[in-house]
């Protein structure tokens, strides 16, 4: 018999991979000092593609630089991802298995940063 992990043995017996999203996105935009809805309101008109895009994707990492930012970020995914294994735990009390973190773009960093700490 297979000598893999997890709740069914692993992959050695069919096991299987799960992926469990911790979504960050919105701690940013859920912030109660209006920072988003200032942005918002003093974003151009013009090309609205590219500072939609700009305003989701650019200033999340000007954001991560700033350390106050930085620190509710990482705050945020921390708490999210406890409890999703949690939850995990509880839903699945045989799962022996590694957990592994995963993360694109910034995601990376702000995993790579919470495994530094």
């Amino acid at each position: 018999e297979g000598g893999g992990t997890g709740v069914d043995g692993g992959a050695a017996r069919g096991g299987r991979v799960e992926f469990l999203p911790a979504e960050w996105h919105t701690c940013l935009r859920e912030e109660g000092d209006g920072t988003f809805a200032t942005l918002q309101s003093v974003t151009q008109r013009s090309v609205p593609f590219l500072r939609k895009l700009a305003n989701d994707v650019v200033m999340d990492v000007i954001f991560y630089q700033q350390d106050s930012h930085r620190r509710r970020m990482l705050s945020f995914v921390a708490s999210r991802l406890n409890d999703i294994v949690r939850r995990w735990r509880q839903n699945v009390p045989r799962f022996d298995g590694p957990i592994v973190l995963l993360g694109h773009s910034l995601g990376s960093l702000i995993c790579f940063d919470l495994l530094d700490t």
